[in-house]
């Protein structure tokens, strides 16, 4: 199996609006995001995914979450934007952007800080 990843990043904004304590209220975080891909076998030229392609999807993704206040951006504007439904989102996103390649798409980890981190996985 070969599995590739990239990292990339975003500065954003939310209150989780179901949870009682200090995150129900207006904060930010610096999200570091890993999104992997996984296939059985590099296709003929040697590369599972060209790396240019998949930081472009995943950055066209992460710009529009950017310096933003996630509550008020589709689809957070009605679900908790948790760092698991923030991952869920970025991952449906990149495989819809990456069509013919999404089948790859393993993961994507959302980290709010250095020592947490939401993932989501194919399953």
């Amino acid at each position: 199996m070969y599995e590739i990843e990239i990292i990339s990043s975003f500065a954003a904004a939310h209150s989780l609006r179901q949870y009682k304590g200090k995150c129900e209220r207006l904060h930010g975080h610096n999200y570091r995001v890993h999104v992997t891909a996984r296939s059985s076998a590099p296709k003929s030229d040697g590369m599972v995914m060209d790396f240019g392609d998949f930081k472009g999807v995943t950055n066209g993704i992460l710009d529009q979450l950017d310096h933003r206040f996630l509550n008020e951006i589709k689809p957070f504007d009605e679900i908790e934007p948790s760092a698991e439904n923030i991952a869920a989102f970025i991952f449906r996103e990149i495989e819809q952007g990456m069509k013919e390649r999404g089948h790859l798409l393993h993961s994507v980890g959302v980290w709010e800080s250095d020592t947490s981190v939401a993932r989501y996985i194919r399953g």
